[in-house]
């Protein structure tokens, strides 16, 4: 029996939901820097796309395959 682990680097979308007092280019900086406290945040999966190639490693880490 054999492990073997599975990588792909993929696109991931995360959205977060701000309740803000204004829509002034400060408040607007501070929700893209992180610098707010978001109502909710939830990860679009459904967005998932591969950027990279797929690498199977062996269970010591060793390179098996790589899927261009």
């Amino acid at each position: 029996m054999h492990k073997i682990y599975v990588q792909r680097k993929i696109e991931v979308w995360i959205e977060d939901i701000y309740h803000v007092e204004d829509l002034s280019e400060e408040t607007l900086e501070k929700a893209i820097n992180n610098d707010l406290d978001y109502e909710e945040s939830e990860t679009l999966w459904d967005t998932m796309e591969e950027l990279d190639p797929v690498k199977i490693y062996d269970e010591n880490w060793n390179l098996i395959k790589k899927y261009e």
